[in-house]
């Protein structure tokens, strides 16, 4: 949609609506390095509108055609990195976004935000938001994962790292751990430059700061798996955001065998076509029934015997179908699974999948290896161990109760509801790894204020 029809649109349905009061108008952005991250906005943004608010959901539309029309105003996102080039970055732990890519978005941002003029600007990996939301003094909410809260006591989990080459994993690890400080802050560093560059104070110290800036914080984890040392106010979990594709299942969905237990894989888009041949390879002598995503259309691949593959798959009814899930064992793919009370094998192959599958796995309901730890072998025993172990299963159906107690969409109206309806100051998002509480009521925050 382009501004000139935007802008109709923004008038036309943000007239007097209820009793003659002016319809709250919330604009939702999603950076679409990953389809995650345009899903929780979209989901949210169905929410806020079945709840009466005006709302504008602005993201990259290259996931269009899973995520499906809307019913209320979009516009299109040009997204700097598609998924292919976020996931090389995130495997060598470097920063997603450039100081310059930083600049352009904060542009585009603030042109956005005068364009729809919205009381509220909801962000899904879209970090430029920190810095523009102060500039418009626009309230910013901002959606990341608990474990990357800077109230998160999750250590980070690397995949893999130069050092692990020349250390070993142990030795390397160990060393790591010794300089995640130093690497944090040079992560944060291209967004903390923009902001200078743009008149606003530094965003954050380090990763988890920066990632958590913000007015208000939410958090689709639930604290039972995710947990967190108490928040401030302004931080929220609400629970999982679970998407599943609005599409027919593929025609040989009805005729995959029931005799044999079903594995389900979807490595989602940061996945690989050739780790997920490696997996299929894995399982052809395994007396299992494989269903498989390839999330990479045109994708080329060896298909054993006892595989069925498609493109996409409904996720929820795939796993719910199945004995045991093999995901990237990144959030929304391992909540899925867990959702549907099915244990899941991560295939992690970032930092970030990694330290959720490592959350799940304590808990029994998973098992995790690193990208680089796949063979066909591995895969094969690995499986093997979880089928005949029944406590993995009653783990996820342990999860699936603590998960169906949460309603995302409704706890995210609900907080949108107290934001709108409170002053900003009555909320607080400074960071203090000690008591939090006795202040909270008495701080303005600002996005830089977790500095």
């Amino acid at each position: 949609m382009g501004s000139g029809e935007a802008a109709a649109s923004r008038a036309a349905d943000s007239f007097l609506s209820g009793e003659g009061e002016m319809k709250p108008h919330i604009l939702l952005m999603g950076e679409a390095v990953t389809l995650t991250h345009v899903v929780r906005p979209a989901l949210l943004a169905d929410a806020l509108h079945a709840a009466g608010y005006g709302v504008t959901l602005a993201c990259d539309p290259r996931f269009n055609a899973l995520i499906g029309p809307r019913p209320y105003r979009t516009i299109a996102l040009k997204s700097s990195i598609d998924p292919a080039t976020s996931t090389a970055l995130l495997k060598q732990n470097q920063p997603l976004f450039s100081v310059e890519t930083f600049n352009a978005y904060v542009r585009e941002d603030v042109r956005l935000m005068r364009l729809v003029q919205p009381q509220l600007v909801v962000g899904d990996m879209r970090q430029s938001l920190a810095i523009s939301a102060q500039l418009t003094k626009v309230p910013y909410v901002n959606i990341i994962n608990a474990h990357w809260s800077p109230w998160s006591d999750e250590p980070f989990a690397l995949v893999d790292h130069p050092l692990h080459k020349v250390l070993g994993r142990d030795t390397g690890d160990r060393l790591l751990s010794l300089l995640t400080p130093l690497g944090s802050m040079m992560m944060a560093l291209p967004i903390n430059i923009a902001a200078l560059n743009n008149g606003v104070a530094p965003i954050g110290a380090g990763l988890r700061e920066t990632f958590c800036a913000g007015d208000y914080v939410v958090y689709p984890d639930i604290p039972e798996l995710s947990p967190t040392r108490p928040l401030p106010p302004n931080h929220r979990y609400i629970g999982p955001l679970d998407f599943s594709p609005q599409m027919a299942p593929p025609p040989w969905w009805d005729a995959v065998p029931g005799d044999k237990p079903v594995i389900y894989v979807n490595l989602g888009s940061s996945g690989e076509p050739a780790l997920l041949e490696a997996i299929l390879a894995g399982l052809a002598d395994l007396p299992v029934t494989v269903i498989a995503a390839t999330a990479h259309p045109g994708a080329v691949l060896e298909v054993p015997a006892n595989a069925f593959v498609a493109d996409y798959l409904p996720g929820d009814a795939a796993a719910a179908r199945a004995a045991l899930v093999i995901c990237n064992a990144g959030a929304s793919s391992g909540c899925q699974a867990l959702m549907a009370g099915t244990p899941f094998l991560g295939i992690a192959s970032n930092t970030d999948q990694l330290s959720y599958g490592t959350m799940v796995a304590k808990t029994g309901a998973a098992e995790n290896l690193r990208e680089d730890e796949v063979t066909a072998e591995r895969v094969r025993e690995t499986v093997a161990r979880m089928l005949a172990s029944p406590g993995y299963r009653e783990a996820a159906q342990c999860l699936k109760q603590d998960l169906a107690r949460y309603d995302a969409k409704a706890n995210f109206v609900a907080f949108v509801g107290d934001i709108l309806a409170a002053p900003l100051k009555a909320f607080s998002s400074e960071v203090d790894t000690g008591s939090h509480a006795e202040n909270a009521s008495t701080r303005e925050p600002t996005a830089a204020s977790l500095s």
